[in-house]
């Protein structure tokens, strides 16, 4: 049944790169740090991947900023493995959202506090426990304390799980780029988010950044932004289309796709690389004939 919406079943992914193109075919999806300026008094560095729903035959503007290559994947299956990591970005106009769900951090902050400050009376032996398959170390605490001990633990997790839910996928209505004012709401973006403390392998934990210095201190010490030791893996049965800027590249690009051995570190056969070449298609037969 046909979209009655002017959005895409796919999810699209931008880049000015062919070669960067290969490399996502190739290895998956990585995930970088982005710096959001949420307003004058919040700016954050998340790791996320981007896209968007637009409909291919009205991208130029999107295409111009981001790039004329680009890879579409099923939103549908995405959704199916990505579902509440995954979601559209909530555009607010009004800064009434964003000064409740970072209040709601705050009160997250505070309940950590206050463990710690029971922590610091705890006496006896440390001992060990296991909940939802982390592992927590402490000392047994005065019996009066155990119900404040058990309603900080809740309410800490809860707090952050609801407020950086919803900071990760905020975006001003409008904002300046490049000097001038840009609708980021035509951007109709869609967001995959790393959850702070998620873990990212080797026992490492996905930090955020809560200031702009802490963004800005990070990246003098690295040279790129991506997040080490995770991407987003996908199937050649995901990918619904693959972008290139115009007809006359396809060939060639068409010779490197048949080339390939692997999609994702997967291996490929004969027949799934055909598969792959028939999702091949360009934004300027796109823009002549859609």
């Amino acid at each position: 049944m046909p979209n009655k919406n002017s959005h895409t079943s796919a999810l699209f992914h931008y880049t000015k790169n062919q070669n960067v193109l290969f490399s996502i075919l190739k290895d998956g999806l990585n995930f970088s740090y982005c710096k959001e300026n949420i307003s004058n008094k919040y700016c954050i560095g998340i790791p996320m991947i981007s896209f968007c729903d637009i409909p291919i035959s009205k991208s130029s503007e999107h295409a111009s900023k981001y790039g004329h290559y680009a890879i579409a994947l099923s939103k549908n299956k995405l959704l199916g493995v990505y579902k509440g990591a995954l979601e559209p970005v909530n555009y607010f106009t009004s800064l009434s959202s964003v000064e409740a769900a970072f209040k709601l951090r705050e009160e997250g902050l505070k309940q950590k506090q206050n463990l710690q400050e029971i922590s610091n009376i705890s006496t006896g032996q440390e001992e060990s426990m296991v909940f939802g398959g982390n592992i927590y170390k402490g000392k047994s605490l005065p019996l009066e304390q155990t119900g404040n001990v058990l309603q900080s633990f809740f309410d800490s997790i809860d707090f952050h799980h609801f407020s950086t839910q919803a900071i990760g996928f905020m975006k001003a209505y409008q904002s300046i780029y490049k000097g001038k004012n840009q609708i980021n709401y035509d951007e109709c973006e869609w967001r995959i988010v790393i959850p702070e403390n998620a873990s990212i392998g080797n026992n490492t934990l996905c930090k955020w950044f809560w200031t702009e210095d802490d963004y800005d201190n990070w990246r003098k010490d690295r040279n790129d932004k991506f997040v080490k030791g995770l991407s987003l893996q996908f199937s050649v049965d995901d990918i619904e289309y693959i972008i290139v800027p115009n007809k006359e590249i396809i060939p060639n690009f068409i010779k490197r796709l048949i080339k390939l051995k692997s999609i994702c570190s997967s291996q490929i056969d004969d027949k799934t690389r055909y598969s792959l070449v028939s999702k091949v298609i360009s934004l300027e037969q796109i823009k002549r004939d859609f």
